[in-house]
């Protein structure tokens, strides 16, 4: 009896959780992207730029989470697009610090890119 309910309430808790990330990504999709999106500068170190700026917030570094919930990437180009759209969202106009590492892919799914970088506001 046990076994049975707790088997039911994990298949509606996954089904739902499935569903609700199914549905975030179309959201997501559809949503149009601003313009000013492709102007934002993505720099690789803070020394490839001599502008003042304000941090905003460092993506994927600042919790002990992120060695879990990381996105990855399958180019380098799909992941600076990310970053510049992240920027916008968070109000900000570029991107420093910016870098993509190899990560083997689970399940022979290949190889992906995991990428972090500092959101910031030019001053």
């Amino acid at each position: 009896m046990f076994m049975s309910t707790f088997r039911s309430l994990a298949t509606v808790f996954l089904a739902g959780l499935i569903g609700s990330a199914a549905f975030s990504a179309a959201a997501q999709s559809n949503q149009p992207k601003p313009a000013e999106t492709q102007a934002i500068p993505v720099y690789e170190s803070v020394a490839d730029t001599a502008r003042r700026f304000e941090i905003i917030k460092r993506l994927w570094t600042e919790s002990w989470r992120s060695l879990f919930t990381t996105p990855g990437y399958e180019s380098r180009e799909q992941a600076v697009a990310a970053f510049r759209e992240h920027a916008v969202s968070l109000g900000g106009n570029g991107v420093i610090n910016f870098g993509c590492y190899r990560m083997p892919g689970a399940f022979g799914g290949g190889t992906r890119l995991s990428c972090n970088g500092t959101i910031v506001r030019f001053l």
